[in-house]
């Protein structure tokens, strides 16, 4: 309290005068808008310092403010999130906060600070006067009250600064958390969002499943039955013909069969409900190793995890991989995962040393990076990717899998 209350009397005015320079500029427009902008960066940094402060003191753990985020880009996005912040309840929360809790630490530690003064000086004064002579008509308290009153006052400042910080806690958890309604409202927005990449990841997936069955399955079909009829002409006029064209249409149906299983096991893969997440990984690391791209496997799961968080995490991995083997051209792979049991969360993580640039791109055709950000999206976890144009790529996954 007391090192709030020192830095308080320095920094209780900078975001103030912000706010003040942005009122009283609005004639000047531009600066109301520079002293806003930067109003509203102060008040971002403040929020998260007195969160770190809260944590560091109290051990609160209060989670942070349902902060409203743009689904824009570029500098319209930047704007727009400004704007969000400006007129969202967390940013005015964070803002009354800050100034609620340095007011009361600015009074408490100087109304103790007063009384601690009190307590050394009240004393030596009450010694003087009453050795001082008496016709100069100097009065004090007498000796022995002004020992007693700074004995009180000395013990009052020392629990000011004892037990103030209780409120000092009130106000964090008042202020710090988010309320039930918004509490409420975050969590229809999630469930909300979560529906719609559901629905979004079903689409993509129906499509996936559309355009490898078409261009690949179909074709190889309808060359094993055109096959197939022309050895039924030539069976009983050329049999060593048909006898080649039946040999044909046995390979073409080998590989009809291995691209089927190649589109199955991107719905489902058989050894991941029977063996796990660490095993079906195994065999795609394997499947990419063969491919001319060295990966290397790195899990950490004690145990099973539920099946829909194994199954997002097992095509997050797939995919990932399977965009590094066909477009990277990387040396080197590796594919992390990591239970937080304390979080009940799984992290993924899938990194490649080849050129980057990859990104989820918004048009309908993309069906890799932005096909995995809707599914991981609709079992309510959440997906990054980081490739800057130089490489390297890395793709994080962080899953809910509480039992």
């Amino acid at each position: 309290m007391i090192t709030g209350a020192a830095l308080a009397l320095v920094w209780f005015w900078i975001p103030l005068g912000l706010m003040v320079i942005a009122v009283s500029s609005i004639p000047s427009v531009i600066g109301t808008l520079l002293a806003g902008v930067a109003f509203v960066y102060v008040i971002r940094w403040v929020d998260r310092v007195e969160r770190a402060r809260s944590e560091a003191v109290f051990g609160l753990g209060i989670p942070a403010g349902l902060r409203p985020r743009t689904d824009r880009d570029g500098f319209a996005g930047w704007a727009h999130q400004l704007w969000l912040d400006l007129s969202s309840a967390w940013f005015w929360k964070a803002f009354a906060h800050h100034y609620l809790r340095m007011g009361y630490d600015m009074l408490a530690v100087g109304v103790a600070f007063a009384l601690t003064t009190f307590a050394f000086l009240a004393p030596a004064a009450a010694i003087a006067v009453s050795g001082s002579d008496p016709a100069v008509g100097l009065w004090f308290l007498p000796i022995w009250l002004a020992w007693l009153l700074a004995l009180v006052a000395l013990v009052l400042a020392v629990a000011i600064l004892v037990y103030a910080p209780a409120l000092d806690i009130r106000i964090d958890r008042r202020l710090l958390a988010p309320s039930d309604t918004e509490e409420l409202q975050h969590r229809v927005h999630a469930l909300s969002a979560a529906r719609a990449g559901a629905v979004s990841s079903a689409e993509t997936e129906r499509y996936r499943i559309e355009r490898d069955l078409h261009d690949s399955v179909q074709p190889r079909l309808v060359a094993l039955a055109m096959t197939i009829g022309l050895a039924q002409t030539k069976l009983d006029t050329d049999p060593p013909a048909a006898k080649v064209l039946i040999a044909e249409a046995h390979e073409d149906a080998k590989l009809a069969l291995a691209e089927l299983r190649d589109v199955v096991r991107g719905i489902a893969p058989t050894i991941l409900a029977d063996r796990g997440l660490d095993a079906a990984l195994s065999a795609v690391a394997q499947r990419a190793q063969s491919s001319g791209v060295p990966t290397h496997l790195d899990v950490d799961l004690p145990r099973r995890l539920p099946a829909e968080t194994e199954a997002v995490a097992y095509f997050v991995v797939a995919e990932a991989l399977t965009n590094v083997v066909r477009h990277a051209k990387a040396t080197r792979a590796v594919m992390t995962l990591r239970l937080d049991e304390l979080a009940h969360r799984l992290h993924v993580s899938i990194y490649d040393d080849g050129r980057g640039g990859a990104g989820a791109r918004e048009d309908p055709d993309s069906t890799g990076l932005r096909g995995l950000a809707e599914r991981v999206r609709a079992a309510g976890g959440e997906f990054t990717v980081s490739s800057p144009a130089t490489g390297p790529t890395i793709v994080t996954a962080v899953l809910p899998c509480e039992s």
